[in-house]
């Protein structure tokens, strides 16, 4: 296997000896790359190693470096014949492949100084008028993603030092995928520090595919104006997979072997992905932005909350510690959830609203909720004498896991100060639990405002 892969890299050297690379200008820095790359069981691998040949500036990996475990000895094998010939421009992000070997030893042994410190995997550097930030994503392994996490704590710090500068970030699991895999909320905090610090541009790997997305905020709504533009770009090498599901504002999708390459200009960017066969399958430009108004975040205590059961249409749960939404409990009969808040004190303009719920039974399809009358009480809510929803789904929750507060957003019911009723409908046979009011992890209605643009 050595014998033919540095074979195979000796004779893509010699043909592309004599060639004329097109880098960009001097003033003009370019990071190139992708995720999912050496595989010794294929060729593709050498392919892309080949474009990098040809293009000039930092080469960027979005993890899963090399398959399967991310050993020493795959990293000796399979990548380094191929990628391994741009090691001394490479600056790596970390994959779960890499960390199936304890540590991610094979890893950081490869990449050394260039892979940050072993024990946290994260680490940013400059180019030009641009910071990019490299995050790990193997959240459990290096302390956590959330928000309270060391991790996150770095990150704020880090971009607080380089205010000013355009950011580009990268790291393996995407928030947003319309791949096998699919977004990862591991990383969601990841996405709210840089968005509110500016930042410009996302790159991520682990699905096997080429996704870019129009710029959006966190909360997958676009943003012309101040979102993030993300690149999934796993197609360095190992075998592709297709498309799984359409995810919001995703603009082009392909699986197809080859390497992003971005031209970091003061105020703007260019992107192109560049295939194997030499072909470029997309192109385009962007501009660069500051950082979005501030927002002030008010949150709302619950005044009334209940869930009614069809099984028992005259009975009353208003005393019980727990919200229960079921689609199933036997012979088809529902049970749903109600939720009543009352928003007062707000200035400016409703960016974002969510229900915060303490999970006690995870669910592998969440709810769906809807905006519903506000005058029912919770001491008197019945199956029989329960109001319906009055207006379409505010959002619709997928996998939620248990021991964990999660964000069911509610924006396009709560625009302002007043009384609100929340209809929480179960959309499978999988019932979600949730903390109530009687519980100590009540829920929560949080509001999130900006100033008013006046007009």
């Amino acid at each position: 296997m050595i014998t033919r892969r540095s074979l195979v890299a000796a004779a893509l050297l010699a043909v592309i000896a004599g060639a004329s690379p097109n880098p960009a200008r001097a003033a003009d820095p370019v990071v190139v790359g992708a995720g999912d790359i050496a595989d010794c069981t294929t060729d593709a691998d050498e392919a892309t190693a080949a474009l990098l040949d040809g293009i000039a500036g930092t080469v960027v990996t979005l993890g899963d470096n090399v398959y399967r475990t991310g050993t020493a000895a795959e990293f000796r094998d399979c990548y380094a014949p191929t990628w391994g010939r741009h090691l001394a421009r490479t600056r790596p992000a970390a994959g779960n492949h890499d960390y199936m070997t304890d540590g991610a030893a094979g890893y950081f042994g490869y990449f050394g100084a260039s892979a940050g410190d072993p024990s946290r995997g994260y680490y940013s550097y400059d180019l030009g008028t641009w910071h990019v930030v490299v995050l790990n994503s193997n959240c459990a392994l290096v302390g956590g993603c959330g928000a309270d996490s060391p991790q996150a704590a770095w990150l704020r710090a880090d971009l607080t030092a380089s205010a000013g500068k355009s950011v580009l970030a990268y790291w393996h699991h995407p928030r947003f995928s319309s791949g096998s895999h699919g977004g990862s909320a591991s990383v969601q905090a990841f996405w709210e520090i840089l968005y509110a610090a500016g930042a410009d541009i996302v790159l991520n790997g682990h699905d096997h595919d080429y996704e870019r997305f129009a710029p959006q905020d966190p909360w997958a709504q676009p943003d012309a104006r101040f979102g993030i533009r993300q690149f999934v770009v796993g197609t360095g090498g190992t075998v592709l997979r297709a498309r799984a599901s359409v995810a919001r504002n995703s603009e082009s999708f392909a699986s197809t072997h080859g390497v992003l390459r971005l031209t970091l200009r003061p105020g703007a960017y260019d992107w192109s992905f560049e295939t194997i066969s030499r072909s470029t399958l997309d192109r385009g430009t962007g501009q660069t932005h500051g950082a979005p108004p501030p927002r002030t975040t008010r949150t709302f205590r619950v005044t009334s909350d209940t869930y009614v059961d069809q099984a028992r249409p005259n009975s009353n749960f208003g005393t019980r510690s727990r919200l229960l939404i079921d689609g199933d409990t036997g012979s088809g009969l529902d049970r749903h959830g109600y939720i009543r808040a009352t928003v007062s004190g707000l200035t400016g303009t409703v960016d974002r609203a969510y229900l915060r719920l303490w999970v006690t039974n995870p669910t592998k399809d969440g709810p769906r909720v809807y905006p519903t009358t506000a005058t029912w009480s919770g001491k008197t809510l019945t199956w029989r004498n329960r109001p319906a929803a009055i207006g379409p789904a505010a959002s619709d929750a997928g996998r939620i896991p248990i021991g964990t507060w999660v964000k069911l957003d509610v924006t396009s019911i709560v625009r302002g100060n007043g009384r609100y009723g929340f209809l929480l409908r179960p959309t499978s046979a999988d019932g979600l639990n949730v903390a109530s009011l009687q519980s100590t992890k009540p829920p929560r209605l949080v509001v999130e405002t900006v100033p008013s643009t006046g007009g």
